[in-house]
């Protein structure tokens, strides 16, 4: 063999020498490292496993406690995935702060940027926050039909940021949940059984013992009424033109609107039959002549 065979041969060896002795280097590095940390790498490992469980869990819940609400498909997807990120977002921050990670200057630079968003959609935010507000206490659901702020109808969806409602006319509007919120709401179909509140003027020479006997005739004939042996009839006022009759009888609520339309009718019919006048709005006006002066 040669020198310079003997050379390279030499110099070959010295390289896998040193690339074991870096391996093996590399090998007790990994193992102290794993016997130092490996209580702490298997920590953050189960904190990771456990969080994603819950996130998952929190994300399920929140589905069905929207789906039951009848909230849109988008919303309830929308609303699910922040849910489920914002929580995996903390379980990753505690995941990394175990393997001993500082997350410090991660949590002060999201603070910021949060910071910085939440001014920039302040009233946003605020829509968003009382939708969940909306959506945990439940004060309508789609399809009740609702008195919010003047505006009446039925509610078509509630949104991430408003809720739609169908008007009368069939017009939608849209209003801001936090106004929602912060307004009184009339819920008409919140209970299965509602009373109609009718007031009848009769004319102060008919017999109001006679008009409120037609009234019970008219109230006992409609199958609809649910409290006729217990419904509050009977003058509730003195007003200027007129003596006024309240009555209250109970139906269902999806008899409301019809029971309404055909119970005014049948008096209408009923008081012309029995000669009880519905009086008109009276004013009486004095005239005074100016007297005149003698040329």
């Amino acid at each position: 063999m040669n020198t310079s065979t003997a050379t390279a041969t030499a110099a070959v060896a010295q390289d896998v020498k040193e690339q074991v002795a870096q391996g093996v280097t590399m090998l007790d590095r990994i193992t102290n490292l794993l016997i130092d940390r490996g209580p702490d790498i298997l920590f953050a490992i189960v904190i990771f496993i456990i969080g994603r469980y819950i996130a998952k869990l929190l994300k399920n819940i929140a589905v069905r406690m929207m789906t039951h609400a009848n909230y849109d498909h988008t919303v309830i997807t929308f609303v699910s995935q922040i849910i489920y990120y914002a929580v995996m977002a903390l379980v990753v921050l505690s995941a990394v702060n175990k393997l001993g990670v500082p997350t410090t200057s991660f949590i002060a630079v999201f603070g910021a940027f949060g910071l910085a968003v939440g001014l920039a959609l302040q009233n946003n935010l605020s829509n968003f926050a009382s939708g969940l507000l909306i959506l945990i206490f439940k004060p309508f659901k789609a399809g009740d039909w609702v008195n919010i702020g003047g505006v009446e109808g039925s509610i078509k969806a509630i949104q991430v940021l408003n809720t739609a409602i169908i008007t009368k006319d069939n017009k939608t509007v849209f209003i801001p949940n936090s106004l929602i919120t912060s307004s009184q709401v009339t819920n008409s179909s919140y209970l299965d059984e509602r009373f109609i509140p009718f007031l009848f003027d009769i004319s102060y020479n008919n017999d109001h013992h006679k008009a409120i006997s037609v009234l019970k005739d008219i109230f006992a004939k409609d199958p609809r009424i649910l409290n006729n042996d217990t419904m509050e009839i009977g003058i509730k006022e003195f007003a200027d033109n007129s003596v006024r009759i309240a009555a209250y009888p109970k139906v269902r609520r999806q008899d409301v609107i019809p029971t309404t339309y055909d119970i005014m009718s049948a008096v209408k019919d009923a008081f012309d039959a029995n000669g009880i006048e519905i009086p008109y709005p009276q004013r009486v006006v004095y005239v005074q002549k100016a007297e005149q002066k003698d040329n």
